[in-house]
């Protein structure tokens, strides 16, 4: 019997690269990833994964890299603009870089989806987003473009899609558990213990997930169930003080509690002009209404059969 084709999009990523690792050993399937750069690539063509150059800020490369698929997962990156050195001299005039990153995440995961809608014989696409901040808190929270990028993604395949609609899945993501390794991070204090500070009273229980390692087995549960799932990623509800707690026994050092701090004196933590902003409305948002907004249509990995 032939093997069925999953197409990964950003395959040298956490997400993606998690879900081809995983379906390089599932049987009955193999593998095909996207990537700009197919010679950083090469580790993934000695796993048997074929390697193909597309973009997706070029519809007509995914179209041909879409080619074939019974199963399309994609993942758009607002952090990739954000951390480009040329995008400072993109901006429209007046425009934040918030708004620009946005535009762009938005646009690449349109293109991502006006590609599959061609391709004859897709059975699945599998979009990985989070929720809309600016829906589940009717209005509150209006710049946290990170989150509100992806879920109009979904909104447009909804809208304009129906028959892609109707094969997909949604994956949300929880929080990275390595995200202390880049900018969430405890500090050490004068008698040893370590501290974390953020927005928000750090009590709301989040979830936090091992996005490197388990991501493909979320995405397999959406495959093996019927399309319409709203999935949330979880390995573990935790509030920032209990995982602050978590890092120190691991680390073996002395718990020393979590601080909360005005998002004003935040985002001067923060040297991109109005990222701080943008991150402390996530947390006060998450710490408020939860990850996912309350969205009554969410589900957890565990849960789906």
């Amino acid at each position: 019997m032939p093997k069925k084709l999953l197409v990964v999009v950003g395959l040298t990523g956490q997400q993606g690269g998690a879900v081809a690792d995983l379906y390089t050993k599932e049987a009955g399937w193999t593998v095909r990833g996207i990537t700009r750069n197919p010679d950083k690539a090469q580790s993934w063509v000695d796993k048997g994964v074929e390697v193909v150059k597309a973009d997706l800020d070029d519809e007509e490369s995914l179209v041909a890299a879409f080619q074939g698929a019974h199963a399309i997962f994609v993942v758009t990156d607002f952090w990739a603009h954000l951390s480009n050195p040329a995008t400072p001299a993109l901006l429209k005039p007046g425009q934040t870089i918030n708004e620009y990153c946005y535009e762009k995440e938005l646009q690449q995961g349109k293109n991502s989806a006006d590609a599959a809608a061609t391709i004859d014989g897709l059975e699945r696409f599998i979009v990985s987003a989070v929720c809309n901040t600016k829906k589940w808190s009717k209005g509150k929270y209006t710049g946290i473009y990170h989150f509100d990028s992806k879920a109009e993604v979904v909104e447009y395949i909804q809208d304009k899609h129906p028959k892609l609609a109707a094969k997909m899945s949604v994956v949300q993501i929880g929080v990275y558990m390595n995200n202390w390794k880049m900018g969430l991070k405890p500090t050490k204090q004068a008698d040893g213990s370590y501290r974390l500070a953020g927005v928000g009273s750090g009590k709301k229980p989040l979830p936090h997930f091992h996005t490197s390692k388990d991501t493909g087995y979320v995405v397999r549960a959406a495959l093996q169930t019927p399309p319409g799932k709203n999935i949330l990623a979880v390995g573990s509800m935790l509030s920032w003080a209990d995982y602050l707690k978590v890092w120190c026994e691991v680390n073996k050092v002395p718990f020393g509690g979590y601080d909360e701090i005005p998002i004003d004196v935040f985002e001067k933590y923060i040297p991109v002009p109005g990222f701080g902003r943008e991150l402390g409305e996530m947390f006060l948002f998450m710490d408020e209404f939860g990850y996912d907004g309350g969205d009554p249509s969410v589900v957890h990995a565990q849960d789906v059969g």
